[in-house]
């Protein structure tokens, strides 16, 4: 009987995949007037007990359409193309003392890149020819942007920040 009901869910799951790519067909995205292949695809991260987080990449935004019954955070609007932009694959990796930022953009070299921090957001750009990148990255805590170390090689820039740890004091106990 066990066996029954996780086969039950993986074709649940499959059918809801299956809905999903007769979505994107269906969507009112009008490839003839882009000129360039459609690109999207997203990354799911999921460390320990906390919530899933689902990240989009491509020059496609299909959010809305996909995500919109499963209680992920909305941006509103309709499936939308970003003419020409991309939105690279990143992934952000919490080392004990420092924040790794990862992201893939084949395609270009180290001087095509763009990057600047305010705050706890990273905005990448890059741009060669045809070629063009631009993604705002929220990262999960407080960094030193003078700390920054980029480097690109192979088609993936990393971005390595040590964390802001100036409001941290110790607290004597009496």
């Amino acid at each position: 009987m066990r066996n029954r009901r996780r086969k039950d869910l993986f074709e649940d799951i499959f059918e809801d995949i299956d809905d999903m790519i007769r979505g994107m067909f269906e969507s009112r995205i009008d490839t003839e007037e882009m000129g360039e292949p459609l690109v999207w695809g997203y990354s799911m991260t999921q460390h320990g007990d906390e919530p899933l987080e689902i990240r989009e990449f491509g020059n496609v935004s299909m959010r809305d359409e996909m995500f919109s019954g499963l209680g992920l955070e909305h941006q509103g609007g309709a499936a939308h193309v970003e003419p020409g932009v991309r939105k690279p694959l990143v992934d952000i990796m919490e080392a004990e003392d420092s924040l790794h930022v990862v992201v893939e953009m084949p395609g270009i070299t180290k001087e095509d890149v763009s990057l600047d921090i305010s705050g706890t957001v990273l905005n990448i750009k890059a741009r060669n020819g045809d070629r063009k990148y631009s993604e705002r990255v929220e990262l999960p805590a407080r960094v030193v942007a003078d700390s920054a170390k980029a480097t690109y090689k192979n088609g993936v820039l990393e971005v390595v920040f040590k964390y802001d740890r100036s409001d941290k004091k110790s607290i004597k106990v009496d």
